[in-house]
């Protein structure tokens, strides 16, 4: 895969995405595109025209977990980079061992979260 430079939001938590959304925005990052359930990140993920070089996904989904979905997206698309985010501190080795780049524990600070999608979108 190219390296996109673009963002995904997979969260249930719509404040949060928000949050997030403005951030990007702020920051020149392009967003790929919003989910709320893991079933609705895989069609959009599968329709985009640039998949996103970095994917922030939630543990806990309202449809399946994000573990689920991360070996979804990294079976389509094996580079791209997954940030997994969860208020669970006790899954980040799982997810760390499942192909996460990074693990994030909630609440996750806005310098936290914008310095890591920047190098990660760098790397």
């Amino acid at each position: 895969m190219e390296n996109s430079t673009s963002v995904a939001i997979v969260d249930d938590e719509k404040d949060l995405v928000r949050t997030y959304e403005l951030l990007f925005k702020r920051r020149h990052i392009p967003l790929s595109f919003v989910a709320y359930d893991g079933h609705s990140a895989i069609d959009k993920f599968n329709n985009a025209r640039e998949k996103p070089g970095v994917i922030i996904i939630d543990y806990r989904l309202p449809d399946m977990d994000g573990f689920d979905l991360m070996r979804k997206v990294l079976a389509i698309e094996p580079g791209t980079k997954i940030v997994f985010i969860s208020g669970d501190d006790s899954v980040r080795r799982e997810a760390l061992d499942a192909g996460a780049k990074v693990f994030l524990k909630k609440p996750t600070d806005i310098k936290g979260i914008s310095d890591t999608i920047t190098a990660l979108i760098n790397s």
